[in-house]
């Protein structure tokens, strides 16, 4: 049996980014039954995009007509389905799978998951001060690594990471321009910023632009090139890694289309030597507890990720795994490790 039903969330404070505003967080909340145990898992559309929730869970339910929910070929017979839907479904299916195999969802990814995951903290803020106390405040609570939000003002950037660094000089920072900078200047502007010692800059010019002209921002870099909104599937991530543009992929479950497509991007990279941070889309519980394995199955060393967003929650549908000194624990036990509360779902 497959359930899908919509939610919807108050956020506790505004999430600011490049590309606007956001005061709350829609998507799916998927449950698969079978093997005589369950599995959950989240679909979340692009937060800055609105859609009718009702009516893709409808149309959810429609594409999965006639597909049983114990077909051996399950995850292939579900490849039509647009990625981040695909995504919600894929784990709900794979942690039942593993539930009933008595063994975590991140064992089907790799074969010795990690049981933590260390994180960064993420700053939003917009003026200097307040960006400022808000990466000290992250590091008195035991994060070593910080991802600044960015946008197009090339004044108000420097302003902010000059004061986050001096609030904070020995903080790994990363920043993360969310296809905020125009290529005429984005080249200056990261070797401005680079005097502040950072660890990498996520997607500085944007997807649309060729990937050859990214690889060569990347050789002219002074500072390490993460991409995320040019990194959308494995066919696009091969094509990164054989141009050689980019040093760190910024993996997401839900772009990728599941964790098992996530878990073949993990492989192709590793086999290039090329970084992956698992991060998430501003998701649930559910949806966080699904990249967490995700995470659990990167090569050790397993890099800082972005995936503590809880903060940014006023309501959940479930148990937001908790951060304690920059580190979340998988949640233990077989599948998912964690149901949705009785209410939410």
């Amino acid at each position: 049996m497959i359930d899908i039903q919509p939610y919807r969330l108050r956020l506790a404070q505004e999430y600011r980014w490049a590309k606007g505003v956001q005061t709350e967080r829609g998507g799916l909340l998927v449950r698969v039954q079978a093997w005589g145990a369950e599995g959950f898992g989240e679909s979340a559309p692009p937060i800055h995009m609105p859609f009718d929730a009702p009516a893709l869970a409808a149309e959810t339910r429609a594409a999965l007509a006639g597909i049983p929910a114990e077909a051996d070929d399950f995850l292939t017979r579900i490849d039509h389905i647009a990625p981040r839907t695909r995504c919600g479904i894929a784990a709900a299916w794979m942690s039942a799978r593993a539930a009933a195999a008595g063994v975590p969802l991140g064992a089907l990814l790799g074969a010795a998951p990690a049981h933590e995951v260390p994180v960064n903290g993420l700053v939003t803020e917009k003026t200097p001060d307040a960006a400022a106390a808000r990466a000290a405040a992250l590091v008195a609570e035991g994060y070593r690594t910080l991802k600044i939000k960015c946008w197009a003002d090339r004044a108000e950037d420097f302003s902010r990471v000059a004061a986050i660094r001096a609030a904070v000089p020995t903080a790994r920072l990363r920043l993360d321009a969310n296809e905020a900078w125009h290529q005429d200047w984005a080249l200056d502007h990261v070797r401005a910023l680079a005097r502040f010692d950072l660890d990498y800059v996520e997607q500085p010019i944007p997807s649309s632009r060729p990937l050859a002209e990214i690889a060569a921002f990347r050789a002219a870099s002074p500072v390490r090139i993460a991409l995320d909104e040019s990194a959308t599937d494995e066919a696009s991530i091969r094509a990164i890694i054989a141009a050689r543009a980019a040093d760190v992929i910024i993996l997401k479950t839900q772009r990728a289309g599941g964790p098992d497509r996530a878990a073949r991007i993990i492989a192709a990279c590793a086999e290039a030597g090329v970084q992956v941070t698992v991060t998430v889309s501003l998701e649930s519980a559910i949806g966080t507890a699904v990249a967490l394995h995700v995470a659990s199955a990167l090569p050790a060393p397993i890099p800082d990720c972005g995936i503590p967003m809880g903060r940014f929650l006023a309501e959940d549908i479930g148990p937001m795994p908790a951060v304690e000194a920059g580190v979340m624990r998988v949640p233990p036990g077989p599948g998912l490790g964690l149901r949705p509360s009785i209410a939410a779902a």
